[in-house]
């Protein structure tokens, strides 16, 4: 298989956290992250974005999107394959869910700073239910992450990693 290297230099390394480890990945050598479904996870806080990124992601992947509201839609989808999944705080309900997504496929995290959660929700009254919420879900969903993505990086970066990081 051959992949496409991203403009970027810094993406040439790639962290996965694995049970108190962290491992780097780079170009030319063979490794296999996430379930063989050719599945992909975005998981983060209301407002992160990641709809989004599931939707670009299938686009330019060929994938399905779709959406997970709650564990139910979850286990379905990560029993399917070819899948591009936005996957809501509601349908963690715990571990289980956080194995099998991972089982299945790659889970990427989109992290957001409580500022600009906020903003983009609407209400930036909110930043303290965001910070309570987020310290809730966050361990969650740091177990859950094979990848984080960028936070700091344009739209075009962030499917542009996302899309490098699915072909490993």
């Amino acid at each position: 298989m051959t992949i496409k290297l991203p403009k970027n230099p810094m993406k040439l390394r790639v962290q996965v956290l694995e049970e108190e480890k962290s491992m780097t990945f780079g170009p030319g050598e063979e490794t296999s992250i996430g379930g063989a479904s050719g599945n992909l996870f975005f998981i983060g806080m209301a407002g992160a974005g990641r709809r989004e990124l599931a939707r670009l992601a299938a686009e330019q992947l060929g994938l399905s999107y779709v959406e997970a509201p709650d564990p139910q839609a979850l286990a379905q989808a990560a029993a399917g394959s070819g899948l591009s999944v936005a996957v809501t705080g509601e349908a963690l309900a715990g571990p289980e869910q956080v194995q099998a997504m991972r089982a299945s496929g790659k889970v990427f995290f989109v992290m957001r700073d409580m500022a600009h959660l906020a903003r983009d929700l609407g209400d930036p009254a909110r930043i303290e239910e965001l910070a309570a919420e987020t310290a809730r879900l966050e361990p969650m969903l740091m177990e859950a992450a094979h990848f984080i993505v960028p936070v700091d990086a344009t739209a075009e970066e962030r499917i542009e990693d996302v899309v490098w990081k699915a072909r490993l």
